[in-house]
């Protein structure tokens, strides 16, 4: 198997997550991260840590930088160094200008991950623009990109393509979106601007889109798998 991680989100009932986590562990992947609900998953993080011996690398969110860097400090004293630095919904935080004040303050004693979008988002709307920003953050200090999911791997070829000379691409992991349901995922593709081909959509139930993903991965050392704490997910693409 290729090298893998995982990403789950804060659920109220540790235990059941705590199960999940067990259940990934046999994947072996190289990390799980953990998404941010509307609370501080801070001590959702600290049970999940408490309970593996993969390593942990929470999600914050550009808000204050006030609360980010209390939140790595927090973060630190139970040994966490890594961590996903995010925009989030918030577009006046933007992560470049966040992570440069926390190389400022931290160094490289900390790792830090970023997003990528291979398609518009809200901060930029061209890939150009996209490339240049990732440039930007691959100077400051990036370790990892970690994309946005999708389905056009015409476009990931390409993008991969047009970021050599940057370098990103060697810090580059795609992400792979496991749902099943067609209409789940054309309403995460509506949310978040993604492209879906129409071949897919018009033959979603009949072709192997398993197959589909996981052949055109094979180009890639690393990918991150988008679980939404469902195992059946993972156990049914990576079996």
């Amino acid at each position: 198997m290729k090298n893998i991680s995982f990403e789950i989100f804060p659920n109220k009932d540790i235990k059941e997550s705590i199960k999940i986590v067990k259940k990934l562990e046999k994947k072996k992947p190289i990390f799980i991260s953990i998404t941010c609900n509307k609370n501080n998953n801070f001590e959702f993080v600290k049970n999940i840590k408490n309970n593996t011996n993969i390593k942990i690398i929470p999600h914050i969110i550009c808000d204050n930088i006030y609360n980010i860097v209390l939140k790595i400090i927090n973060f630190i004293k139970i040994k966490i160094f890594n961590f996903i630095i995010i925009t989030g919904d918030n577009i006046t935080n933007n992560s470049l200008y966040i992570i440069k004040k926390i190389r400022l303050l931290f160094g490289h004693v900390i790792k830090i991950f970023s997003g990528s979008y291979l398609e518009e988002h809200k901060l930029t709307n061209n890939m150009n623009k996209e490339i240049l920003f990732l440039y930007k953050k691959k100077k400051i200090g990036i370790n990892l990109f970690l994309t946005q999911f999708f389905f056009n791997f015409n476009i990931i070829n390409y993008y991969l393509n047009k970021i050599k000379k940057t370098h990103v691409n060697k810090n580059f992991v795609p992400g792979i979106f496991p749902k099943k349901n067609i209409k789940e995922i054309l309403l995460f593709i509506n949310k978040c601007k993604i492209e879906l081909p129409i071949w897919i959509i018009k033959n979603y139930n009949i072709i192997n889109i398993k197959n589909y993903l996981l052949k055109n991965l094979n180009l890639f050392k690393h990918f991150h798998f988008y679980t939404f704490n469902k195992i059946e997910f993972v156990n049914f693409y990576l079996k």
